[in-house]
């Protein structure tokens, strides 16, 4: 299993110029810890962080609800501290391809001690890979029992696009992973109608044999 296979693609990302107060914002709303940090011709320049935006407020502090003091546009952190992401966002980018196998991924984020990387192909940011993605992957394959076929990529991307057309569920919140024709749906949606709505378009796609849905609500 592939890249490709796990990573997200509906991917929030942010300017190096935004400030710290719209950043931590957009984490807040997006329930995320972390972005891509891309510039205006689509390469990716960094990585910003919910630690990068703690550690500006107070560096003993690693509880999220800081984000909300940061996202505060009232707070004495952002008259005294304000700044753009470009100033603290992590600049070297560490990214890998869409075919690069699970098992490689794993050990780039061991090795590095990281919990994400960057999916990129042809200079452009495709999608991101987390620890998570890498251990949904491991474990449709565990249901599987054998490796994965070729065309599981192609029901993936069928499956993606049937849920973004026919159903009012955010892909963000969500993650499809396709070894050898059963797809497993994993993440949140709003609600047990969502999720029956994600569940059928999955069921619908041609090439699919099963359905496994773990997702919550």
């Amino acid at each position: 299993m592939q890249a490709k296979s796990v990573m997200s693609t509906d991917i929030v990302t942010v300017d190096p110029e935004s400030d710290v107060t719209s950043v931590a914002q957009t984490f807040l709303d997006h329930r995320i810890s972390a972005a891509p940090v891309v510039d205006q011709n689509g390469v990716v320049v960094g990585i910003v962080s919910e630690g990068d935006l703690i550690r500006r407020v107070r560096p003993a502090q690693r509880s999220s609800w800081w984000l909300a003091l940061v996202a505060d546009p009232t707070a004495k952190f952002v008259r005294e501290h304000g700044t753009r992401v470009r100033d603290i966002m992590t600049p070297t980018v560490i990214s890998v391809g869409t075919d690069m196998p699970l098992a490689d991924i794993a050990a780039i984020l061991e090795s590095n001690s990281i919990k994400r990387v960057p999916v990129i192909e042809e200079g452009r940011l495709v999608g991101l890979v987390s620890r998570a993605d890498i251990l949904r992957g491991l474990a449709a394959l565990g249901y599987s029992q054998d490796h994965p076929l070729p065309e599981d990529h192609e029901i993936r991307e069928k499956v993606v696009q049937l849920i973004k057309q026919q159903t009012e569920a955010w892909m963000g919140s969500m993650k499809v992973i396709v070894a050898n024709g059963e797809v497993h749906l994993w993440g949140a949606v709003e609600s047990k109608e969502d999720a029956d709505a994600v569940r059928v378009a999955a069921e619908s796609v041609v090439g699919v044999d099963k359905v496994h849905n773990h997702l919550s609500v």
